[in-house]
């Protein structure tokens, strides 16, 4: 069960460095051929100062993040992805360090087909060296209803 005086929380800020290998390695998962994802002079053929971070590239934040809490106590037998959204404000190119921060923004609950389900949403910032927010990402968690005991047909 979720703990709900979890809204709020906010992780430990870390840094992040944005390196041309982890871009180049990053493009290729997503099968991108855009040379702008490999070579400082092709992204500079297209008006960035360096290579530019692809679409969805916050997804490796989560393996530089060492300061793990589990301040929500989800019961993980129940949860699901519930879906992930970013919000592009600036352009981030190799060499950049971004600040990443990282707060529980929303916890609530909807109905779902077995009952109530509740809904969280982590919210993380990656600030740029200037102190400008670049992006932010949005990951939402459900946990679903714990199933009836001797009713686990549904």
């Amino acid at each position: 069960m979720v703990d709900r005086s979890a809204l709020g929380h906010e992780f430990p800020p870390y840094r992040l460095h944005v390196e041309r290998g982890k871009i180049a390695e990053f493009a290729r998962s997503i099968l991108s051929e855009e040379q702008i994802y490999y070579s400082t002079e092709g992204a500079r053929a297209a008006g960035f100062e360096d290579v530019p971070v692809p679409p969805t590239f916050s997804a490796v934040e989560s393996h530089w993040n060492r300061n793990r809490q589990d301040v929500l106590k989800l019961d993980l037998r129940r949860v699901l992805a519930g879906g992930c959204e970013w919000e592009y404000l600036k352009p981030v190119v190799a060499g950049e360090v971004l600040t990443v921060r990282s707060r529980i923004a929303d916890i609530h609950t909807k109905m779902s087909k077995r009952g109530p389900m509740t809904v969280v949403v982590r919210e993380t910032r990656f600030d740029n060296e200037a102190g400008d927010t670049a992006f932010i990402a949005r990951s939402t968690v459900l946990e679903m209803p714990p199933r009836d005991q001797g009713n686990d047909a549904a």
